[in-house]
């Protein structure tokens, strides 16, 4: 080190001691510091004084507290008090269809997801969800207790497969509650089977039944709100009885006094069904609005199951979560595809064994289920070609008839009797029956409203995109409008717009061959425009069904009009009319009366 270095250091350390001496503390203040550190001392010695008593009081008041539990337990639970305490916990089962999670408190059902499908705006599809459903036993016990399994924890036993879960509630040796659940693999369901061990002495020798409450708020799924509140309710099936229903737009209470085969919470094409296997003695079930706008709708179902109080009870039934699929609900033989509505009699009868039937051999070879629509529109108008042709036969024997009707007008047009008896007299002459265009048209309406109940029903149809529409399951929407048209709705439809125009354009020409005026031509052009309406918010599949069943009729219509010649029509009708008239038997039965009576049946003909 050189001597500038040293004489530097030895500077800087005289000036750190003569700062240090001068700033040094007096006598004073060193004794109010002292004095200052005491009094911190003393105060954090009182907060820590403080803090042991408080600890010591909470401690207190938690022995108290769980003194006063254990003794409201003792007293609300009696015999099952040590299982009204505890932490809820969740355990699932799983397989290619579901994925359900089980709650130990109730030992329940507590969420169920279907893993094959999703909901409108493709989130996965949760039928049963949470708090807001319910599924509860309630019975009395020998010491005078009202339980309800909702209140209790349940241990969970899972089997080693993965496909059944014990739920038990052990109250000794010999006696204890179970719920056991299985995935069946073959039917799709979840099969249930309660079981209840040695508790002949517990249960209430009075209580010869348990109540089972089950309750669904039905969360929405589908992209119409509206539609699927009027499609959602309760079904019910008596044993060996028809299945019923609440009806869908009404808040209404029904008590179910005879044995009870199951009971269903269907929505648009979802239910959650539960099915006996033997059957349920009775019960009550509910439906609701739900005011909050959350829920579909508010269902409960409140059943008995029968107790004989034996050393072992069990009860067993079905769980079915999953598509209103008409072939799929029909394999349980239980007439559950009744809940899905296609219509009554014979429209009924025109779904289930001709419509369902086509629909679903042609989807096993067509993907597209906008083709196989327009498939299924051939057919069916193929079938009723035969129709078509006889209605456009007498359309037109009516148009080569016109100028001597118009005739008969001119001459007894203030007459209204006379005008009706020689238009008949005409009509006999020259074998034209006036009805013989209406009879064919009526032949086909079981097939239109068939239809009409069908598609909106038609689970197939779900998540199908075809062409604009993204779903032809629900409505197309090309434009969303800011604003609600009462009766109407918020959207256009495309398919709705298409199937008005070709109704107008089908009324226009057929006007024009059957030659209407006055008020029926122009309801024929009104009759659509309603029906624009009315079909706004409905699947976009009718829609599309109704247009293209418009286009083929029109179709049909003018290559029967090439196969018809009106001229050598007219000259048929005039050599009819030739040839003497033919009594029908209503016609002679009259006539037989009257020469019964005197009558001159000469002068009755006239």
């Amino acid at each position: 080190m050189d001597r500038n270095s040293i004489i530097g250091l030895s500077l800087i350390f005289v000036i750190l001691v003569t700062f240090a001496y001068i700033n040094q503390p007096s006598e004073e203040q060193i004794k109010a510091t002292k004095r200052a550190q005491d009094s911190i001392a003393l105060v954090q010695l009182r907060e820590d004084s403080l803090a042991r008593a408080y600890a010591a009081k909470i401690a207190s008041q938690d022995s108290i507290k769980i003194t006063t539990d254990s003794a409201f337990s003792e007293k609300a639970f009696g015999t099952f008090a040590s299982f009204s305490k505890g932490i809820e916990s969740f355990t699932t089962l799983e397989n290619n269809d579901l994925k359900i999670t089980f709650s130990n408190k109730g030992g329940r059902i507590y969420k169920v997801e279907l893993k094959k499908y999703q909901r409108y705006d493709k989130t996965p599809l949760v039928l049963v969800d949470g708090q807001d459903n319910e599924f509860n036993y309630s019975f009395a016990t020998a010491d005078a207790k009202a339980i309800q399994t909702k209140d209790l924890y349940f241990t969970p036993l899972p089997a080693a497969d993965g496909k059944s879960l014990s739920m038990v509630l052990k109250l000794s040796d010999g006696q204890h509650i179970e719920q056991r659940y299985t995935l069946n693999e073959e039917t799709g369901t979840v099969d249930y089977n309660l079981e209840l061990h040695g508790m002949q002495s517990v249960i209430a020798p009075s209580n010869n039944y348990l109540d089972l409450t089950i309750s669904q708020n039905a969360m929405l799924q589908e992209k119409s709100a509206e539609a699927e509140k009027r499609t959602s309710t309760i079904y019910y099936r008596y044993a060996d009885d028809e299945p019923a229903y609440i009806t869908e737009t009404t808040d209404e209470k029904q008590s179910l006094k005879t044995a009870i085969s199951w009971i269903a919470f269907k929505q648009q094409y979802f239910n959650y069904t539960i099915i006996a296997n033997k059957s349920f003695d009775n019960g009550t079930i509910e439906t609701k609005t739900d005011e909050s706008g959350k829920y579909v709708r508010m269902m409960q179902a409140s059943l008995t199951v029968p107790y004989n109080h034996g050393v072992k009870e069990s009860f067993a039934f079905k769980f079915f979560f999953g598509p209103n699929h008409y072939k799929t609900l029909a394999k349980f033989d239980t007439q559950l595809e009744r809940i899905i509505p296609m219509g009554w009699g014979i429209f009924r009868w025109v779904n289930k064994y001709v419509v369902i039937n086509v629909f679903h051999f042609l989807s096993q070879y067509v993907s597209s289920f906008g083709l196989i629509i327009f498939l299924l529109t051939l057919i069916i108008k193929t079938v009723l070609l035969p129709l078509v042709y006889r209605s456009y036969l007498s359309a037109a024997k009516m148009r080569v008839l016109k100028p001597e009707l118009d005739e008969i007008k001119a001459k007894h047009g203030e007459d209204m009797s006379k005008l009706q008896q020689e238009n008949m007299k005409l009509y006999r002459k020259a074998g034209v029956n006036p009805l013989g265009g209406c009879v064919p048209v009526l032949l086909q309406l079981p097939i239109l409203f068939a239809l009409f109940q069908f598609f909106p029903s038609a689970f197939d149809l779900r998540g199908q995109a075809f062409l604009w529409a993204e779903d032809l399951s629900t409505y197309d929407s090309i434009l969303n409008l800011p604003f609600t048209i009462p009766g109407y709705g918020d959207h256009v439809s495309l398919f709705t717009i298409l199937m008005t125009a070709s109704s107008i354009v089908y009324a226009v020409y057929n006007n024009q061959m059957t030659g209407v005026t006055g008020q029926m031509k122009w309801m024929s052009y009104i009759m659509p425009l309603i029906f624009m309406f009315v079909l706004n918010s409905y699947p976009a599949g009718l829609n599309y069904y109704y247009f293209l069943s418009n286009l083929v009729t029109i179709g049909q219509q003018l290559a029967i009009r090439r196969f018809v010649n009106e001229d050598k029509l007219h000259s048929q009708i005039q050599e009819n009319k030739k040839k003497p008239v033919k009594k029908s038997k209503f016609e002679q039965k009259l006539e037989d009366m009257a020469k019964k009576r005197g009558i001159d049946t000469g002068k009755l003909r006239k």
